[in-house]
């Protein structure tokens, strides 16, 4: 059966974790510890040979930071707005690109570098474009006009991108190759939802283009008041899905058999790297709802300033469901 090692470097911090088959410690019965000079390695009888290292993550959100700061500095200093999308969300696609480019990476966390670097690049691209377009962007106008303001937007922009980030980034510190069927229709899920994202940004771009002055209510906004909000919401539980499996290591103690309080404790602390990285749809799921209802931000009392009065945005108001698709309409 195979074991675990948690191997201790010289500072006495636990830097990954080891699942080794038990045959290359037969001499210990349900664990033991190896030392080889500085370091110390325990072991445990669980699955396949597997390591957690931290370092990926860490990098991860070392990189989220600095380029959210450059982004600080640059609104600070200049007053310009115009590039808040193109840092704070190309921070997602820079992020991920060690572990896209790194030879030592496994398939499956290829797999997720790259959703992550593809969808950055295309949502940052976009705004960066529309944000040169408009010039201004009237919901954030009162946050960005003081420097508080500005360094608060700055400082959540980093909170969102480690927290939204967290299945991606806590994937890249596991070597387990994943499932197949889970990459498969983690990937799908993905696809399904840069694919809603992608067509609800273009169709309303379109729309206000040729219907200034008008909301927009066509396509996939007929079905949804948010449909972006909801491409986001799946593509990233998409990328859940494929780093999730992962993530989980079932003690030996557990497979063996025990006390039943024991194994479902032990259960849930070896799941506990899944359960953090369901942040990220938990946190995503409450900042969209906070700007849909603009209990976060003042876009809901835009909207009514503008189109309030329009009996047809009424009803789409009052018919149309805020994120989630109302799919039995098409």
């Amino acid at each position: 059966m195979p074991m675990v090692s948690f191997n201790r470097g010289t500072n006495g911090q636990l830097s990954a974790l080891t699942h080794r088959p038990r045959g290359a410690l037969s001499n210990l019965r349900g664990g033991g510890i190896e030392r080889s000079g500085s370091a110390s390695k325990l072991y445990m009888s669980v699955g396949p040979e597997i390591i957690f290292n931290n370092a990926p993550m860490y990098q991860s959100f070392a990189i989220i930071a600095a380029t959210n700061v450059l982004g600080l500095g640059i609104s600070l200093l200049t007053g310009s707005h115009l590039h808040l999308d193109l840092l704070g969300t190309g921070a997602f696609a820079v992020a991920s690109l060690p572990t896209l480019l790194s030879t030592t990476s496994s398939a499956r966390v290829t797999l997720s570098s790259s959703a992550v670097a593809i969808w950055g690049t295309k949502l940052a691209s976009f705004l960066f474009f529309r944000a040169l377009k408009i010039k201004t962007d009237g919901r954030l106008d009162d946050t960005l006009s003081t420097t508080s303001g500005t360094i608060v937007f700055w400082f959540i922009s980093i909170l969102w991108g480690i927290i939204c980030g967290l299945p991606h980034t806590l994937g890249t510190t596991s070597s387990n190759p994943g499932s197949p069927i889970a990459l498969t229709v983690g990937g799908a899920i993905y696809v399904l939802g840069l694919v809603t994202e992608s067509l609800a940004d273009y169709q309303k771009w379109q729309f206000k283009n040729a219907n200034p002055g008008q909301f927009c209510n066509v396509g996939l906004w007929s079905v949804t008041q948010h449909p972006n909000f909801f491409g986001n919401l799946l593509l990233w539980f998409g990328i859940f899905i494929m780093n999730a499996g992962s993530l989980i290591v079932i003690p030996d103690s557990v497979a063996d058999g025990g006390g039943a309080i024991s194994n479902i404790l032990s259960t849930l602390w070896a799941s506990r790297r899944a359960f953090i990285a369901l942040l990220s749809p938990l946190f995503m799921w409450t900042l969209f709802s906070g700007q849909a209802t603009g209990t976060m931000m003042n876009s809901l009392e835009l909207a009514n300033s503008k189109y309030g009065s329009d009996p047809s945005y009424q009803s789409y108001v009052k018919d149309v469901p805020l994120i989630i698709p109302n799919i039995f309409k098409w």
